[in-house]
């Protein structure tokens, strides 16, 4: 008879025309709330006079099918792009989020000077929604953000030069030894992360993790990170997820729920590392040639709150991650188009070694920084690693944004992304094409007027610019300019496709499937 005949039953007479009435009632309500949000949504809402497509205004889950079903997940980016190729420059995304393609308006959006803030929505996409770059009111944020800046400011990383060259030297000495000369591959983007992870350890705990020596030159450590970035578009859409992964015991989420399992645990590495500093266990700290940030936080003028374990905990992760990916990204996306262009590869190669006569004695990155040809690949291999591919929405809570005969409330969010900047081929001619001269010679934009920097956007701009940019140029001046003066490479196996953007897991990643950027040291 099925469970509504067995619940039915039961009952009398008129209870059964109770329970009836009630069920059709609610049918009603539920449909006529879905045909009123529907109508609301697509006529009276703010955002209805925006162009898009239909059913983006109509449901969020037009963007969770691009960002986890459609191709494997990670593919709202691109579909972005075909609607700004249908629609125009603005398009409503989802029922109440904007985006714009026009790299004039990112200056307006990522001003300078403008407290704005980020969507909630994205708050706990990283578990770690009281760190400093997941906070989304302005005005905490600015608080956050005071007191980590000043450790990477230009100055505060030109003396952690040593520190850095250290950890490449090793990485050097390793491919000289182990590597040269034989039929040994070695996969770039495990060899840079090495060196990132191992970089910002030292940095933040002043316990560095020693992956420059491990074994075949991989880092669990940089993975896991690498690893955790799959979990993004679930627990952005479904917070529940985190909800009730917080909730239950670790050990039970690992085996339950394998995916998160490199979650658990670098958040497991972040408590215990911000424990040990919090009851003074980090003894390395005191014995360190550099002060590490989490030191320099606890005697800042951050009011006690600021200060909880589970407060540091977040903004230990961010800071790890942050410093970690993105850095070793860029380093492979540059290695690769390095080893697969010889012309660029000789003219990195001779510049170097004019500048360099002793490769035992690498300049420092006050110097390596006026190298003209290592600065442009340097640029053009943040332009096309991009730094983060997803868009990155402001909040103007206090005024309207206008842009062309539209007019943008206040409270809505409105996003652009690298991906759209560093592809624009008005801005980039052959935008696909890895072109370190287009950086030679102080280039203009289109007008003419406004230098090409102006529109490098790998580490955001304005109020929530990333914090850690200069370490990571120092990390990458220093880096290629030691590797690619000392040795030389062949790819094995490694095309195009392994670095090419395909994948967007708020961090930009090739292809299901590749295997890396893979290499023979000669």
């Amino acid at each position: 008879m099925g469970l509504l005949g067995d619940t039915l039953s039961g009952l009398s007479p008129d209870q059964e025309h109770l329970w009836i009435t009630a069920a059709v009632a609610g049918s009603i309500l539920w449909v006529g709330y879905g045909i009123f949000l529907a109508v609301y949504r697509l006529y009276l809402h703010p955002l209805a006079k925006f162009p898009g497509p239909k059913l983006a205004a109509l449901t969020q889950w037009y963007e969770v099918y691009y960002e986890i079903v459609q191709g494997g997940g990670g593919q709202f980016t691109f579909e972005i792009k075909r609607m700004h190729e249908k629609y125009g420059p603005i398009v409503r995304i989802n029922p109440n989020e904007l985006h714009i393609d026009d790299p004039d308006y990112y200056d307006v959006i990522y001003a300078n000077g403008k407290a704005y803030d980020k969507p909630v929505f994205f708050q706990y996409r990283f578990n770690m929604p009281h760190a400093t770059f997941s906070t989304a009111d302005a005005d905490s944020h600015r608080i956050r953000r005071a007191a980590i800046a000043p450790f990477f400011s230009k100055n505060k990383v030109r003396d952690q030069n040593r520190l850095i060259q250290n950890v490449v030297d090793r990485i050097s000495y390793r491919l000289a030894t182990e590597w040269s000369g034989t039929a040994r591959v070695i996969d770039l983007m495990e060899m840079w992360g090495c060196m990132t992870s191992d970089v910002i350890t030292e940095l933040v705990f002043a316990r560095p993790k020693h992956f420059v020596e491990s074994a075949g030159l991989k880092s669990e450590f940089s993975n896991s990170l690498s690893d955790m970035v799959y979990t993004t578009h679930y627990m952005t859409h479904f917070g529940w997820l985190l909800t009730v992964m917080n909730a239950l015991p670790n050990w039970f989420v690992k085996i339950a729920a394998p995916p998160f399992r490199s979650v658990i645990e670098f958040r497991e590495e972040m408590e215990r590392q911000i424990a040990d500093i919090l009851a003074g266990r980090n003894t390395e700290a005191k014995t360190a040639s550099h002060p590490t940030v989490f030191h320099e936080i606890l005697s800042s003028s951050l009011p006690a709150e600021e200060l909880s374990l589970n407060r540091l905990q977040n903004e230990a992760m961010s800071l790890v991650g942050a410093g970690d990916h993105t850095t070793k990204w860029a380093f492979t996306v540059g290695s690769f188009h390095i080893i697969a262009n010889p012309d660029i590869q000789k003219k990195l190669k001779d510049e170097l070694t004019a500048a360099i006569p002793d490769p035992d004695n690498i300049i420092p990155w006050s110097e390596l920084e006026k190298l003209p040809y290592l600065s442009a690949v340097v640029s053009e291999a943040l332009r096309t690693s991009f730094g983060v591919v997803q868009r990155l929405p402001r909040i103007n809570r206090f005024a309207a944004w206008k842009y062309g005969d539209y007019e943008i409330p206040p409270g809505v969010p409105v996003g652009m992304d690298q991906y759209h900047m560093h592809t624009n081929p008005d801005i980039f001619p052959e935008p696909n094409t890895f072109k370190p001269e287009r950086w030679l010679g102080n280039p203009t934009g289109p007008d003419g007027i406004k230098p090409l920097s102006t529109y490098m956007t790998a580490f955001g701009k304005g109020t929530r610019m990333c914090t850690g940019l200069n370490m990571a140029y120092a990390e990458l001046f220093i880096g290629l300019a030691t590797i690619f003066r000392r040795h030389e490479f062949l790819l094995f196996e490694t095309d195009r496709s392994d670095v090419d953007f395909a994948v967007d897991m708020v961090s930009p990643h090739p292809k299901w499937g590749s295997k890396g950027v893979r290499a023979l040291v000669k």
